[in-house]
């Protein structure tokens, strides 16, 4: 609704809005797109590469040493499937979440959790008092971030109205000019 009487910069603003804006926001879906892509591509190689180098760390570190890698690996393809989860959001709802990147975070601090323990099981003999406490440091502290994690998880789910949807950027606009 443009008037005749609105003042010439506030019209050319107003077309700049209605012709930019689109623009920039259908470059802004295709570039998630293709970073969506590329996740998946990346969580598909680390996959295969999982798989295929398995054996060789079965025959060169043992049976225990070659299954907490493979889980690390496998946890690493879960969290580029999690982020992939949340591109994939934001391209079908414009907006975006807080629950996915506590499941990252979740499955970060997890994968941290398995690297220590791995990497102690392989120099406990040689290991020092002082490596060993920044270890069991590194090993609380992430135990502490899953629990804060789950916590927040579940006040997240127990309370509907704490849901974490930030506002679309067409419910944003709508909301400043109500104001």
């Amino acid at each position: 609704m443009t008037s005749a009487h609105e003042p010439r910069h506030i019209r050319g603003a107003r077309h700049v809005h209605q012709t930019v804006v689109p623009a920039l926001e259908a470059a802004d879906a295709v570039i998630y797109a293709m970073v969506g892509i590329v996740f998946l591509v990346a969580a598909l190689a680390m996959l295969g590469y999982s798989v295929w180098i398995f054996p060789a760390n079965l025959a060169a570190t043992g049976f225990g040493l070659a299954i907490v890698t493979l889980v690390n690996d496998l946890l690493l393809v879960m969290i580029i499937m999690e982020v992939l989860r949340t591109v994939l959001s934001y391209l079908q709802e414009r907006g975006t979440s807080l629950q996915p990147f506590l499941f990252i975070a979740a499955i970060s601090a997890t994968r941290r959790i398995l690297a220590i323990g791995a990497q102690m099981s392989v120099t406990e003999a040689s290991l020092s008092a002082d490596k060993f406490r920044e270890a069991m440091i590194d090993l609380g502290a992430n135990a502490g971030a899953i629990l804060a994690i789950a916590i927040a998880l579940f006040l997240l789910s127990s309370h509907p109205n704490m849901q974490d949807e930030v506002l679309k950027p067409e419910e944003a606009s709508e909301g400043a000019a109500n104001a």
